[in-house]
């Protein structure tokens, strides 16, 4: 007798992504397809690890949609159980996990304030703290289902998660926190730096850690059970697309992404179940604007109306980009521009005391250092090569004695700063224009 499940996270109902309402609607219509494949699937029980909101005060359509959805799987009698993550969490008493657990929709696990005593809860005392874990049976076994919503890593640093999970038979934990280990194997454009824990961090005896959180699919063993992350249902920006272009001077590079879905878990071994969402493309090009045009124009063809497409120019001289507009015809684009400088190559042995006085040498010593404040010295020197070029550049018509001119010169010179240096270094960009 093996138990069955399904393991989903990151659902963000009423994420109006890009403040594009229709974008709610299809986050939501994900989470549905998601849930009646679950009940096709014949599953026992269903895991939400956190996220099923974008809000932790959803609005009142959002709480109607995911009631909708949620009475799909009670009407077969099928219970899911669901922890807060960090988007939904609240820390006020209620919650809309609770309205919907009320609703009997969900059972929520992790700390608690109450006790709940049921068909699929209990509670329990560890070190001071209520408890709340699922349990399942199936003929003559149990499942212990335990979780918490996300804790951010300052509490980490204050508590152990073994502390307070210690299963006594077989048993699940669910978890919405980011684990260093996915972050270093993934090296994640976006929430790359989403961790809290590590693998050591996680308590032994679970056989499946159902995880949440992080948006893309992961999966390690920790002792005899396995680590998973399912990923989010859908697309959740530009870094998570499901093609990627990238620019190598003679023609683009094609790089496939990760498809969106869920878990479905049998004897404690995750299957992936790939849902239809919506493509994201991502393309990135160092051009001019002719060849930026031809390129653009031919890889278009390739892309799907429906796309949500974002295009990265690099330029070192700005050209128009509206042309962008007309070649792809698709649902969403988003053109981000960059400016580089052109390369100049380097002189080998090329020595900076060359071409540059020693005057010179000192200033841009000086600009260089990474924390630039030394304003008033450089001031000075300017001045200093300033008065050095004027006086040269001068007809001598008087020449005094060796000590009077070397006095004279430095007093003149005292003046002159006094008079011309700017009273506030901000002053400083005007003063040097005149």
């Amino acid at each position: 007798m093996t138990f069955k499940f399904a393991h989903i996270a990151d659902v963000h109902l009423g994420f109006e992504q890009y403040r594009l309402p229709y974008r709610a609607e299809e986050f939501k219509k994900a989470f549905e397809v998601a849930i009646k494949k679950a009940v096709e699937e014949k599953v026992d029980f269903i895991l939400i690890a956190g996220d099923l909101f974008h809000r932790s005060n959803p609005s009142p359509q959002t709480i109607k949609e995911a009631i909708d959805i949620l009475s799909i799987p009670k009407k077969e009698g099928i219970p899911v159980f669901a922890i807060e993550g960090n988007h939904d969490r609240t820390q006020k008493r209620i919650s809309a996990y609770n309205l919907l657990e009320s609703l009997r929709l969900m059972h929520v696990l992790g700390f608690s304030e109450e006790k709940k005593e049921n068909e699929y809860q209990t509670t329990e005392k560890v070190n001071g703290k209520l408890i709340t874990k699922g349990v399942f049976e199936k003929g003559n076994k149990t499942l212990e289902i335990y979780g918490m919503k996300f804790m951010s890593a300052a509490w980490f640093e204050r508590n152990k998660l073994s502390d307070y999970f210690r299963p006594s038979g077989d048993a699940v934990l669910m978890l919405h926190q980011g684990i260093k280990e996915m972050m270093d194997s993934l090296r994640l454009e976006t929430q790359r730096d989403y961790f809290e824990i590590t693998l050591e961090d996680l308590p032994e005896g679970f056989l499946y850690y159902a995880m949440g959180h992080i948006h893309k699919r992961w999966q390690t063993n920790k002792g005899l059970g396995i680590v998973a992350y399912p990923g989010s249902l859908e697309r959740w920006d530009f870094g998570d697309y499901e093609m990627r272009y990238r620019w190598k001077g003679d023609a683009f590079v094609p790089q496939a992404g990760e498809d969106k879905g869920f878990l479905i878990v049998e004897d404690f071994k995750p299957r992936f179940v790939k849902l239809d969402v919506r493509p994201f493309y991502d393309i990135k090009i160092k051009a001019d604007e002719v060849s930026a045009k031809k390129e653009l124009k031919k890889l278009s063809t390739k892309i799907p109306g429906e796309a949500f497409v974002r295009v990265d120019i690099e330029w070192e001289r700005p050209f128009d980009v509206s042309f962008l507009h007309e070649i792809f015809n698709v649902k969403y684009l988003h053109i981000r521009t960059k400016f580089k400088r052109p390369s100049r190559g380097s002189v080998e042995g090329a020595d900076a005391k060359k071409f540059f006085n020693p005057l010179e040498l000192k200033i841009l010593e000086l600009v260089g250092e990474k924390e630039f404040e030394a304003v008033d010295e450089v001031i000075e020197l300017l001045l200093k090569g300033s008065l050095e070029k004027e006086d040269n550049g001068k007809e001598e018509t008087y020449k005094p004695k060796k000590e009077e001119s070397k006095h004279k010169t430095k007093k003149e010179e005292s003046k002159k700063v006094q008079k011309l240096q700017p009273k506030k270094k901000a002053d400083l960009l005007s003063w040097l224009k005149g």
